[in-house]
């Protein structure tokens, strides 16, 4: 489980916004500052439902997410909203709302994730274009009929704008200078209706040299001298060699200068090449592979880890360089050693995961779902790499290549990956003109920075959070569009007993459409109290609890109750076995609404306390657990007592898969249920390998299961982790 330094306010408040309000949040931070951390942290500690998101395969891969274009089905293209697209138009690569909305593909599950979603989080925002905001923001109003920029869900942007800037072609750009002052993600239409709060991260984590971070910030801020200008040119070594031992890396902007600087390098050595392919499994594609696909090492090359280590001991980071020792393909490893460190590195294959989003109604959570998996050793050749794929890296002593033409942004980028002055070397020059920061993205920094304290922001944010969901807690509108489209399907079908059932549902549909509309009567008040200069919170208190005793009982006698007889009634009907799933996916959402009718009176006495005490109510609060139980559930139960009565009788797990047309691993999951009531971890699996996983799981809390299996050096599959994991839990 990620943690965060206790003496960082400024984090902390970080975490208030995000988890404690809807507000939008811009947070941002040089090089070194602990977005990533920061990022890693809000998965792990942040009960809302979440989709982490980047704007390219490996950023996205490395932040553990999908890119925007998977999320959101865009097309690669150009988008205007109004664009004014003539059927004979050739620009084939210009989108506009309506040609948006019939190339992507919304299917029920898509349309259920987006309109689920509560925290969009959007990292190396630095990189997304301007128009790729605005067709998300499009997207979203859509599907969730909600004209709040992004359709209401809260966005939390990640990055830093004086780095990579977005990559738009000049036929892109010929088309979108007609409709945005530039290319950056800040001047989207959706930006300027609700401007995110900025929240900077200031504590540097990477350089302890003053001098150093001086010179970063006066780039950052084009505000470099003449002098700062002759500290930097003063570490120029045009012919410079790294001494032997010393492992210096250059940064270069261009790929081929890298690998060809890297294979140069590597072919000096006389040691045996090995050529180390990838393993990539099911749904994986060569655009977000995050390693080499086929790693070229020989004993003696320079190399850097691209992965932090998942042991306790930590020994190696993203960026560390060492040299490769010995290479036994046989026992799948490799050693690598470092200077001034008496303790060589045993390098395990690591494994990433392609995922993708779903929405599991019974759990009321969006779900990330494993696609494919790429497995390689975490190593590149570190004599050299591009500008580009050395952000969020750290190195102690690196050749900087100015000589080539930068773009605005990359020498920060670059020298902001060293940690001091001292471990810099110049093969160029850097010219004036060379560390210029784009002068629109200096002025907006300036205007947001410009927001003043945050504090009383907070405070207001978390009312109007808290606001916003007692609103929701009387909303009717879902649950009579799905009852309603009930009744329209079951018009035209023949199930036993219809003429009967269609009334019992047109009464129940009549009842909520008159609390539907005393709901909207109140909606408006409450929305009028809470829009007021100066909110009356006792009132707004007082009016809720008034609304919640009349909704309560009336609902649940007009509404629930009816529902659960009228299921009841017809489960033991013939063909009525869709009919009756589709009942109990109606009756999960009001048992959701009656919870939250519930809920809605403690949200409105919260509203009523002072700061403090709203602060320290939040930080306890969570949404109501409730122990509703969805059609899938109990779809779930009933074939997973299939797979236990099957495995009682005597049939091993796989006898079971292929009676069933099952793979193994699903039979796992029937079986890890019954773990602890009907059956002992050690059925499953032997005393010795449960024992040996659980010693790794206890060692290392928090850990994913795909970390677990490298700890374990790939010697056991996931269900037999998943066992370990619910043994652990029911001990």
């Amino acid at each position: 489980m990620s943690t965060f330094d206790t003496q960082n306010d400024i984090f902390a408040k970080a975490v208030a916004f995000v988890n404690q309000t809807q507000q939008p949040v811009f947070l941002t931070g040089k090089a070194g500052t602990g977005k990533t951390t920061f990022l890693k942290f809000i998965r792990e500690n942040s009960y809302k439902k979440m989709a982490i998101t980047a704007p390219t395969g490996v950023a996205a891969m490395n932040a553990g997410g999908t890119t925007l274009h998977a999320l959101f089905w865009l097309p690669f293209g150009v988008f205007v909203e109004d664009y004014p697209l003539q059927w004979e138009d050739k620009d084939q690569f210009i989108y506009n709302k309506h040609r948006l909305f019939s190339t992507i593909k919304l299917t029920k599950n898509r349309r259920a994730i987006l309109q689920e979603l509560e925290l969009l989080v959007i990292d190396e925002v630095s990189m997304v274009r301007v128009d790729t905001l605005d067709a998300i923001d499009v997207i979203l109003k859509s599907v969730r009929r909600d004209m709040r920029p992004f359709g209401g869900v809260q966005v939390l942007f990640i990055g830093d704008l004086y780095q990579l800037p977005p990559v738009v072609q000049d036929r892109e750009w010929q088309v979108l200078r007609n409709y945005y002052t530039s290319p950056f993600f800040f001047d989207a239409k959706v930006f300027k209706q609700q401007t995110p709060i900025l929240i900077e991260l200031k504590k540097i984590y990477r350089q302890q040299d003053n001098t150093f971070i001086d010179i970063l910030n006066k780039i950052r801020n084009n505000e470099t001298m003449q002098e700062d200008l002759d500290k930097l040119n003063a570490h120029y070594q045009e012919n410079f060699v790294a001494p032997a031992g010393e492992q210096y890396i250059t940064l270069t902007s261009h790929n081929r200068l890298a690998d060809t600087i890297n294979q140069e390098k590597l072919a000096s050595l006389d040691t045996k090449l090995h050529q180390i392919k990838s393993i990539v499994k099911d749904d994986f594609s060569n655009g977000l592979f995050p390693a080499e696909e086929n790693l070229q090492l020989r004993v003696g090359a320079q190399v850097m880890f691209i992965k932090n280590d998942v042991g306790e001991e930590r020994r190696y980071f993203n960026g560390k360089i060492g040299t490769v020792k010995e290479i036994n393909l046989d026992k799948h490893q490799v050693i690598v050693s470092f200077p001034n460190e008496e303790d060589d590195v045993e390098v395990k294959r690591e494994t990433w995961e392609n995922i993708r989003y779903s929405y599991n109604k019974g759990e009321d959570k969006i779900e990330e779902e494993v696609m494919g998996t790429f497995s390689q050793f975490p190593l590149r050749l570190a004599w050299a790499i591009t500008i580009h794929k050395s952000q969020g890296l750290t190195f102690d002593k690196a050749i900087i290549d100015a000589g080539t033409s930068f773009a605005a942004g990359q020498v920060y980028v670059a020298l902001s990956r060293l940690r001091g002055l001292e471990g810099l070397v110049l093969r160029s020059k850097v010219p004036s003109y060379a560390i210029r920061t784009d002068a629109q993205v200096v002025n907006f920094m300036k205007q947001m920075e410009a927001m003043g304290d945050l504090d009383p922001i907070l405070q207001e944010a978390q009312r109007r959070y808290l606001g916003q969901i007692l609103l929701q807690s009387f909303r009717w509108n879902t649950m009579c569009e799905e009852l309603a489209l009930l009744i329209e399907e079951q018009e035209n079908k023949k199930i036993e007993g219809k003429e009967e059932a269609l009334e019992v549902l047109k009464a129940i549909l009549s009842k909520l459409r008159a609390q539907e509309q005393v709901a909207n009567k109140f909606i408006t008040q409450l929305y009028k109290m809470l829009g007021q200069a100066e909110v009356d919170y006792e009132k707004i208190c007082e009016r809720s609890k008034a609304a919640v005793s009349w909704f309560i009982p009336t609902f649940e006698k007009e509404c629930l109750q009816p529902l659960e007889a009228h299921i009841e009634a017809w489960v033991i009907k013939k063909r009525a076995k869709k009919y009756i799933a589709t009942l109990k996916s109606i009756l999960l959402d009001f048992k959701r609404k009656f919870e939250q009718l519930k809920h809605s009176q403690t949200i409105a006495e919260a509203l009523n306390k002072s700061s403090d005490e709203l602060t320290a109510e939040l930080l306890q609060w969570n949404k109501p657990k409730d122990d509703i139980v969805s059609e899938d559930d109990e779809k779930e139960r009933d074939t997973k007592q299939i797979s236990l009565d099957m495995f009682m009788d005597g049939m091993d797990v796989e006898e079971i898969a292929q009676k069933r047309d099952m793979v193994v691993g699903t039979i796992y999951g029937h079986l890890i249920n019954f773990i602890g009531s009907e059956i002992e971890a050690t059925d499953l699996i032997s005393p010795e390998e449960l024992e040996s996983i659980v010693t790794v799981l206890e060692k290392n809390p928090g850990a994913s299961a795909t970390e677990v299996k490298t700890l374990l050096n790939n010697k056991s599959d996931y269900p037999q982790i998943r066992i370990a994991q619910k043994h652990l839990e029911i001990k």
